[in-house]
């Protein structure tokens, strides 16, 4: 054979090839057709549910509505003689920091100018990754 001859059997060969794959060969019968529907009686559909659960009435007028969010005033406590001292307001610095949302150790110590590890050095068992609105922790001085 001639090599112009090998070349078109062999491009010949891989043309066959290419359109048997792309066909798929093989038995097919339990696909549907192109261009036919599904029986709408075969398709499985969702059940009712016989019998629902109460209907809930919320009265506008009984929402309670949600705390402020940022620094509370400042309140006063007693200290260990009795008197009344001001307890720093949430989200201000002191000897102790109370938590406001969006706080994390890392911005506390930002805000009071300490480090991050100072922080959880003066709080053992605090878990940074649990921080509560309202927690107290110990800011260190």
């Amino acid at each position: 054979m001639t090599p112009r001859i090998t070349a078109l059997a062999l491009t010949i060969t891989l043309i066959a090839a290419l359109a048997l794959a792309a066909c798929g060969g093989g038995d097919d019968d339990d696909q549907t057709a192109p261009g036919n529907l599904t029986n709408p009686r075969q398709v499985p559909t969702a059940t009712i549910n016989p019998s629902p659960g109460p209907v809930i009435v919320i009265d506008p007028n009984a929402i309670q509505p949600l705390p402020p969010v940022g620094p509370a005033p400042p309140t006063t406590a007693p200290d260990a003689s009795g008197a009344a001292t001001a307890t720093p307001a949430a989200g201000s610095c002191g000897a102790t920091y109370t938590v406001v949302a969006g706080d994390s150790p890392s911005s506390i110590a930002e805000k009071c100018g300490t480090t991050t590890q100072a922080i959880l050095e003066a709080n053992p068992g605090l878990d940074p990754r649990a921080l509560r609105i309202g927690q107290v922790i110990n800011i260190p001085q």
